[in-house]
């Protein structure tokens, strides 16, 4: 009789723990089948690692500074302005090392971009922690004037659509069915947006394209981690048009589309693609907006050997992709066997993310398809590199969970 009510008790708080601990019915819904990753990338990567002079030439510059999620250096040279995580943007002199808070944005700014039109104007992206939002403060996309520090929201509402779970999407530019929300309200049903995670301004300043990984009202941390163990296809990429003041839906149903590019484009009035990327399924897509492929999409470089954060542009037209980091074996199993995703998604996010794991930055050659370079680190000295920004002395890699600048010498490659 004991021995089958302690049975009892065991299965009954079995079937509970599996109850409250079970993700959210947007995520769980929505959990990808098994992948297989594509091995030959990792051979590529191999074959350009410079793991040891990146560790060698790594020099920290200790600042009073908050963990932050960006950076963006102004035209000055030796100042840049980097979204902390204490809610504040904070402004970096690297002529003198010091740095303090310059603006309190609502909620939390991640991704962060100069205006090519203005010296006295930068955007970010303000999406926060998602957890305990002042009611007051809104996510969404927003500008900030250096001179004044007042802060304008410039996006708060996108058009609200309902993703093809079966299908993803990518609208040209010539496509009159593309979801747009107008200046005036104008277009259909809107909602607020979840998350503006990362953000390109084009060349002319008049357009800027946002990425929102997934949507979901009050999402949280864990939902993050979620997102990215179910490969849920919630990710959206959009557009703001300065000119017109309309918000337009470019592309949704992709995996946790973070980082945003757009391509080079000499001789022409305006980009005809984007690169993004997709952390959680470790690729770089492009969509076409414009010419003979627009209205889809295509893998430039998939199975990279760690999850791709942001994304940023040297001089040569390079991209940096900062990995968060590595794409470990337990991670890559777990997407080879789908069938285990529902239990490991009510484990707790603690322990999920306990184990300390390389991080490190994949240079692409200007297309986004061939390796160039790519370096992996672990140890003290800095983990979670959520950006790598070029600059004329070096790369600046943003440090996630170290208060600090890090700058890695420009390798030659």
């Amino acid at each position: 009789m004991k021995k089958w009510l302690i049975f009892s008790i065991l299965a009954v708080s079995s079937i509970v723990w599996w109850s409250i601990a079970a993700p959210r019915e947007e995520i769980r819904c929505c959990v990808a089948g098994s992948i297989t990753i594509n091995p030959a990338t990792a051979q590529k990567m191999d074959a350009v690692d410079r793991s040891d002079d990146f560790a060698s030439n790594l020099e920290s510059i200790s600042l009073e500074l908050p963990a932050y999620d960006d950076a963006v250096f102004l035209r000055e040279g030796n100042v840049a302005l980097v979204t902390a995580h204490d809610g504040k943007i904070w402004r970096v002199n690297l002529a003198d090392n010091t740095a303090a808070p310059l603006a309190d944005v609502p909620l939390m700014a991640w991704g962060i971009h100069e205006d090519p039109g203005s010296s006295a104007h930068v955007y970010f992206c303000s999406a926060g922690s998602y957890e305990n939002r002042p009611p007051q403060e809104v996510a969404g996309l927003y500008r900030l004037d250096l001179d004044s520090l007042a802060i304008e929201p410039i996006v708060l509402q996108v058009p609200d659509t309902t993703i093809n779970l079966q299908q993803p999407v990518v609208y040209a530019d010539g496509d009159p069915k593309a979801p747009e929300l107008q200046a005036d309200g104008g277009g259909g049903p809107s909602r607020k947006i979840a998350v503006c995670d990362n953000l390109e301004v084009s060349e002319d300043g008049r357009r800027i394209y946002f990425s929102e990984p997934f949507y979901y009202e009050n999402a949280s941390a864990d939902d993050a981690i979620d997102e990215a163990i179910a490969l849920a296809p919630n990710g959206r990429l959009w557009r703001y048009d300065l000119d017109t003041g309309s918000v337009r839906l470019i592309a949704e149903g992709f995996h946790f589309i973070n980082g945003v590019l757009y391509d080079p484009h000499p001789g022409k009035m305006r980009e005809e693609s984007v690169v993004v990327t997709q952390t959680s399924l470790f690729q770089v897509v492009r969509f076409y907006l414009n010419g003979p492929k627009s209205g889809s999409y295509e893998v430039v470089i998939d199975g990279l050997p760690g999850m791709p954060d942001g994304m940023d542009r040297d001089a040569q037209g390079r991209i940096w992709l900062a990995m968060f980091t590595e794409r470990s074996p337990l991670l890559t199993w777990v997407h080879q066997n789908a069938w285990i995703k529902p239990l490991v998604m009510r484990l707790p996010t603690s322990l999920l993310l306990s184990q300390t794991q390389k991080t490190g930055v994949v240079v692409l050659s200007p297309d986004g398809s061939k390796p160039l370079y790519s370096a992996f680190y672990k140890g003290p000295l800095l983990s979670s590199i959520a950006s790598a920004v070029p600059a004329s002395d070096g790369i600046y890699l943003v440090s996630a969970r170290k208060p600090h600048f890090f700058d890695s010498e420009l390798p030659n490659f």
